[in-house]
């Protein structure tokens, strides 16, 4: 490490799958090496793990209690003396939090957030979580007035953030950085479709697939019931795979069951090898109600597999209806099961998406292009940091 180089913590709080993750995944293997140094905080985690083999990355395994735990503030403040970091960049609201108490006093780093989307969007939570989830967006909020810096994963997110009622984050504060995807290793990475749906080899039998962890936001129970009336009209035959976890999932099994879909709707968890599943697809479906972009909509396309997907959050800002994707209002059974149905009977309609939609993901979603913008946001900040001083 030199004095030349800008020394950056990256600090994710949690390391499983998700937008922040894959957002940390990219930049620890894509920031120029020769003008940062990477510090990660990660707990053990697939994402810590992935990280191993690259070349200027210090990992550190570092857990952020979900009850406030003054010891780890403690611990976080001295490890960003002892590395003498320039940046504090966190990734998740824990890391948020612990990046923000650690930093409240003495000489600190600059202070940059990543935020992701749904923690806002109190609304679509059911009682009594919807009253907390309400305080906690007005806090998870209030907090990034202290904050250097803001970057949101959309155009849509930036609006949600410094427009919706409650504690609004000054838009001076706040700029829309893509979340963006490695699209040659997507690819790469899905050469080899899993023997996954089911045993069905008739290509009579359409493979969908919707890849989102079981939150209410992410509109699981709207495609239920989509897929629900496509059971009982002349849609193609069809099986549909849910990859994903989260506290919903019981529930939607249960909706499955009563819905009468039996084998044609099937959970099959959180897995590693999302590419692979997306190649053996005829159609990827997003019912989400509200979504600050969508990585999984990005990897779909990447591999070409035709998109229907509700026009809700930054969602738009990746397709446009009938050009490289079919978008459909949120929050409506009847719209998204026509938006399948048509692509399903129609397979020329359903291929004339695809050129388009990976024309759209190499020209603005690549990663390469995600990374150049947050190294010129870090520059940016310690040059404006310089300027205070003066």
């Amino acid at each position: 490490m030199t004095d030349k180089k800008i020394r950056l913590m990256l600090a994710l709080s949690d390391g499983g799958l998700g937008g922040g993750q894959q957002t940390v995944y990219q930049l620890a293997r894509g920031l120029d090496a020769g003008r940062f140094d990477v510090t990660l905080l990660c707990p053990p985690s697939p994402t810590l793990n992935s990280l191993a083999e690259v070349p200027g990355v210090t990992r550190i395994p570092f857990s952020f209690p979900t009850r406030l735990n003054l010891k780890a503030v403690k611990q976080l403040k001295t490890l960003i003396r002892q590395r003498g970091i320039h940046i504090l960049h966190t990734h998740l609201y824990h890391a948020d939090l612990y990046g923000w108490l650690a930093t409240r006093a003495g000489t600190r780093p600059r202070l940059l957030s990543t935020v992701q989307g749904i923690n806002f969007f109190w609304e679509m939570e059911p009682y009594p979580r919807k009253i907390s989830s309400r305080i906690h967006s007005h806090w998870y909020r209030g907090i990034y007035r202290s904050f250097d810096g803001v970057a949101t994963c959309s155009e849509a997110l930036k609006q949600a953030i410094c427009t919706r009622r409650g504690i609004q984050v000054p838009p001076g504060k706040v700029r829309a950085i893509y979340n963006s995807i490695d699209v040659e290793q997507i690819r790469a990475d899905g050469l080899s479709p899993p023997k996954i749906f089911g045993g069905l080899n008739s290509h009579a039998v359409k493979k969908i697939v919707t890849v989102a962890n079981f939150y209410p936001v992410k509109g699981h129970r709207v495609l239920l019931e989509a897929l629900r009336h496509l059971a009982n009209d002349s849609a193609p035959p069809f099986e549909c795979l849910l990859v994903g976890e989260g506290p919903e999932r019981s529930r939607l099994e249960q909706q499955a069951r009563e819905a009468g879909l039996g084998s044609k709707v099937r959970f099959i968890g959180s897995r590693s090898d999302i590419p692979s599943i997306l190649k053996g697809s005829d159609l990827f479906v997003f019912p989400s109600r509200w979504d600050g972009l969508g990585i999984a909509v990005l990897e779909a396309m990447a591999v070409g597999l035709p998109v229907v997907a509700c026009a809700a959050g930054g969602v738009p800002e990746i397709i446009r209806n009938g050009e490289n994707g079919i978008l459909v209002p949120p929050d409506d059974p009847a719209a998204l099961a026509d938006g399948i149905r048509g692509l399903l009977k129609e397979p020329e309609s359903a291929r004339r998406l695809i050129a388009p939609a990976l024309e759209t993901v190499e020209s603005r979603f690549d990663a390469r292009r995600m990374v150049q913008s947050y190294e010129i946001w870090y520059e940016q900040s310690l040059n404006q940091k310089k300027a205070e001083r003066e």
